[in-house]
C-alpha cells in the first residue's frame, strides 16, 4: 500500500487482493498469475448474465460470452499479475446489477451495483467512465431515490481514492501514453475489441494472420443486423449497452482534449464489457437466424486464431524474461544487472531474486545489460569505465539481448552511471539490480 502511490498509476485494490491471495498460496509464478486467470474465466459467465439481464436473447448472451472466452487481449491480461482482468470482472458485475436495477424497483440490485462499481473504480480509474454512464441511466430510471443514494455511495468511495490519484499524477508514470499518436491508439483499442491485438501498448502494433479489416467488417455486420433485423426489445437492450460503452470511450477522449490524455487500449478495457454485449446483441438477433450465428462464429474464429498465434509467434508474446534471468545466472558479489525501467525491472528482479541498487555500489567485476543489443554496442563503451570489456552478447528474448562486460579487477562504478537509459535503450533512466544483502544474523 505504501508503494502504490509512487510506483503505480492504478488504484490499490488489486494489490491488496493479491497480497491476501499470496498469504495461503505464496508468491510463486503460478499462484501470482492464478488470481487474474480466475477473474478472467469468471468474466465469461458474468458477461452472459449481464447481456440476458438487459434483457437480450440468450443467444446474444452466449455469443458475447464466447467472444470474451476467445478474446486475445482478455486472455493476455488473464495471464498477468496486474489489475486488468480483475477490473474487467468487477466492471462486468457492475454492468450486470445495473441492468437488473434498471428493470426492477428493489434496492438489492442497486446496492450490489454500488458495491461492485466502487470496487471496480478502486481497481482501475477508467472503470469510472463505464459507471458514469450507468449512473446517469439509473438516475433517469424509475427508482430515482434509490439511484441517488447508490450513486452518492459510489461517489463517496471514489473520493477516498483522490489522495492516491493526485500522488500518482505527480509522478507521471502514464505520461508516455500522450506521446503516442492518438490515431494509432484508437486503432489499437479497436483492434483489441475485435480480437486482432494482444495486450501490449508499446511500439508498432504487430499484425496477425488475419487482416484487421476482416473482424472489423464482421463487427460492422453485427451492428447492421441489429438495425435491420432486430426487434424493438433487442434494439432497446442493445441501445443501453451502446450508450454505456460509447460514453466510456467518449469521456476519456474528451478529457484528452483538455490535457488529461490517458486513452489507450489497456485503459479502455472496461468499456469492452458493454461493447462486447452490443456485438453479441447484433450477431444474436433472432430474425437473423443462421446467418447471424455464422457471422458470430467467424468473428470468434478470428479471435481464436490470433490467440493461438500469440502462443506460436515470439513477436506477439511478452519478452521472455524468465529466460533472460536464466541466461544471466545467479547473482553474486560484484555483479550488477542493468535493465529497462518499468517494463522489465520488476519481472527480472523477481526471477533473479535480486534487489534494486540504492546508494553506493560495491566494487564490480561484471555488468550485465539486458535490453537493446544495439544500444549496448553503441553506448556502453563510452559510458562504462574503460576497465570493462565486452565478453558476451546473445539474444535472450525476441527483442532483448544480454550483453556482458567484465573487468579484470573490482572497480567502483557510480550508480548514476549505470542508471543511464542509453545503456539499454530504456528511456531516461535504467534500473540496476544486485544480489540481495545478507539478512542480519545470517
Amino acid at each position: 500500500m505504501s508503494a502504490v502511490p509512487h510506483s503505480e498509476s492504478t488504484p490499490p485494490l488489486y494489490y491488496l487482493v493479491a497480497w491476501f491471495w499470496s498469504r495461503p498460496f505464496g508468491t510463486g509464478e503460478v499462484w501470482m498469475r492464478s488470481l487474474s486467470a480466475l477473474a478472467g474465466t469468471a468474466s465469461i459467465a458474468v458477461v452472459y448474465l449481464g447481456a440476458v439481464a438487459l434483457p437480450l436473447p440468450r443467444r446474444a448472451g452466449l455469443i458475447a460470452a464466447a467472444a470474451v472466452a476467445v478474446s486475445p487481449v482478455l486472455i493476455w491480461f488473464s495471464q498477468d499479475a496486474r489489475a486488468y482482468a480483475l477490473v474487467f470482472l468487477l466492471t462486468a458485475l457492475s454492468f450486470l446489477f445495473f441492468a437488473r436495477a434498471r428493470r426492477g424497483v428493489g434496492r438489492r440490485d442497486l446496492a450490489w451495483w454500488a458495491v461492485f462499481s466502487a470496487l471496480a473504480i478502486a481497481t482501475h480509474y477508467f472503470a469510472g467512465f463505464v459507471i458514469a454512464g450507468e449512473a446517469v441511466l439509473l438516475l433517469l430510471g424509475r427508482n430515482r431515490r434509490g439511484a441517488v443514494i447508490a450513486v452518492l455511495a459510489v461517489a463517496a468511495a471514489t473520493a477516498l481514492l483522490a489522495p492516491i490519484a493526485l500522488q500518482q499524477a505527480d509522478h507521471g508514470h502514464a505520461g508516455w501514453i500522450a506521446e503516442q499518436p492518438l490515431g494509432e491508439r484508437i486503432e489499437r483499442a479497436g483492434a483489441k475489441l475485435v480480437g486482432n491485438d494482444n495486450g501490449d501498448e508499446h511500439g508498432a502494433r504487430q499484425p496477425g494472420p488475419i487482416p484487421l479489416g476482416v473482424p472489423a467488417a464482421l463487427a460492422v455486420a453485427a451492428l447492421a443486423l441489429l438495425l435491420w433485423r432486430g426487434d424493438p426489445d433487442e434494439r432497446r437492450g442493445a441501445g443501453i449497452a451502446a450508450i454505456v460503452g460509447g460514453g466510456a470511450l467518449a469521456l476519456p477522449l474528451a478529457l484528452g482534449l483538455l490535457g488529461a490524455d490517458y486513452f489507450d487500449g489497456r485503459n479502455v478495457l472496461t468499456a469492452f464489457v458493454p461493447l462486447i454485449v452490443l456485438l453479441g446483441a447484433g450477431f444474436g438477433v433472432r430474425r437473423a437466424g443462421w446467418a447471424g450465428l455464422g457471422l458470430a462464429a467467424a468473428f470468434c474464429l478470428c479471435s481464436l486464431v490470433f490467440t493461438l498465434e500469440i502462443d506460436r509467434l515470439p513477436r506477439l508474446q511478452r519478452e521472455d524474461l524468465r529466460n533472460a534471468a536464466a541466461e544471466v545466472g545467479q547473482l553474486g558479489p560484484g555483479v550488477a544487472v542493468v535493465t529497462i525501467r518499468y517494463a522489465v525491472n520488476q519481472p527480472l528482479r523477481y526471477y533473479l531474486g535480486a534487489q534494486f541498487a540504492e546508494g553506493a555500489l560495491p566494487p564490480l567485476r561484471e555488468i550485465d545489460l539486458v535490453g537493446s543489443g544495439q544500444a549496448a554496442e553503441r553506448n556502453a563503451r563510452r559510458i562504462l569505465p574503460p576497465a570493462f570489456r565486452q565478453v558476451e552478447s546473445k539474444p535472450v528474448s525476441y527483442n532483448f539481448t544480454l550483453t556482458r562486460f567484465r573487468s579484470p579487477r573490482p572497480v567502483r562504478v557510480p550508480l548514476r552511471l549505470l542508471e543511464r537509459g542509453a545503456l539499454v535503450a530504456g528511456g531516461g533512466r535504467a534500473s540496476v539490480l544486485i544480489a540481495p544483502s545478507p539478512s542480519p544474523g545470517a
